[in-house]
């Protein structure tokens, strides 16, 4: 009597998922979001660069072509940056959790050997990092060019440091709205389960945040220093906060620094002079309230550690209800 045997391969059996096969799996489900905002954050630092480049070869910032000059296209530059932070977190971050649960692949990923949480923490490191990376920077070429405008314009520097776009665009700055954008993007991601709804939500709320921050919270980080002077007749000139001053707040006051109402004793004089005559003639002063450059640092500290704060309370947020959560 004869038996035949068959042979069989040895099975291989892996413990877990390592982080290259997490790598793998997160650039093949957000490459091209990946892709897209790596090219336009290029483009901005290119261009940047080559904008200061010019600008200290020539030794000025003059006509570029048409009406456009370096020093608005410097502008342009700088203020487009500041949207980083919320493409991060509608793009790369609000799809990240919700795209999963609408397709339901949660349910094969977060296998026994894969928990929610291993595949989360996964997901955020590998494009969190990058997100990072890519608001630095930007930060560090946005301050080539400003310095660079700024120093063949010692004048009327049109880029100061307390002041808005500059403010927003150093380093530091660009990576707090990154990470509260990608932070919140994960966050209504888990809660909502819904990449539309997810993705509008953190448009909304990362803007409002961006406002009542910046417009509303930012100019009272200190006291801001007051100073009183007489109006300035016709001719004559005030010498006023320095120049790379943030003025937060201007009016006419009393002697004693009193904000008063436009004085209606001048309200229908039409000659410059005689204007400037009168306001002397009723003791009109000017206030100025206003943060000095030296305020900068601590101002970008400040705001950076609201920005780290809120990020650090909508990650525990994500990872506790992604924990928690069922799985179907």
């Amino acid at each position: 009597m004869t038996g035949t045997t068959t042979a069989t391969a040895p099975v291989t059996k892996r413990d877990r998922v390592g982080w290259g096969d997490l790598a793998w799996l997160t650039w093949r489900r957000h490459r091209w979001g990946v892709l897209a905002l790596t090219a336009a954050v290029g483009v901005v630092v290119a261009l940047a660069l080559g904008v200061a480049w010019r600008v200290e070869a020539t030794g000025g910032a003059g006509e570029l072509f048409g009406r456009w000059s370096y020093v608005s296209v410097a502008y342009v530059l700088v203020v487009a940056p500041m949207t980083i932070g919320l493409a991060i977190g509608v793009f790369w971050a609000a799809p990240l959790l919700s795209r999963e649960y609408e397709q339901r692949t949660h349910v094969v990923a977060w296998s026994q050997d894969l928990t929610a949480t291993r595949w989360l923490t996964g997901m955020v490191v590998l494009l969190g990092v990058p997100a990072l990376v890519l608001s630095v920077g930007v930060g560090l070429a946005l301050i080539t060019l400003m310095n660079s405008v700024n120093a063949v314009m010692p004048d009327r520097a049109p880029f100061v440091p307390m002041e808005m776009p500059a403010f927003e665009a150093t380093p530091l700055s660009q990576v707090a709205y990154a990470s509260f954008g990608f932070a919140l993007g994960l966050a209504l991601s888990a809660l909502t389960r819904r990449t539309v709804l997810s993705m509008g939500l953190t448009l909304g709320v990362f803007l409002a945040v961006r406002i009542v921050v910046s417009g509303l919270w930012r100019p009272y980080f200190q006291q801001p220093l007051r100073m009183v002077e007489p109006y300035q007749a016709l001719g004559e000139s005030s010498g006023g906060p320095p120049a790379d001053a943030w003025v937060v707040n201007s009016g006419f006051s009393d002697a004693a620094g009193s904000e008063m109402p436009y004085p209606r004793q001048c309200t229908d004089i039409q000659d410059n002079r005689d204007y400037a005559t009168c306001m002397v003639d009723h003791d009109v002063h000017y206030f100025s309230e206003y943060h000095p450059a030296d305020r900068l640092v601590p101002f970008q500290l400040y705001e950076f550690a609201i920005y780290a704060v809120l990020a650090a309370a909508l990650f525990a947020l994500a990872f506790t209800w992604v924990r928690r959560a069922r799985r179907v």
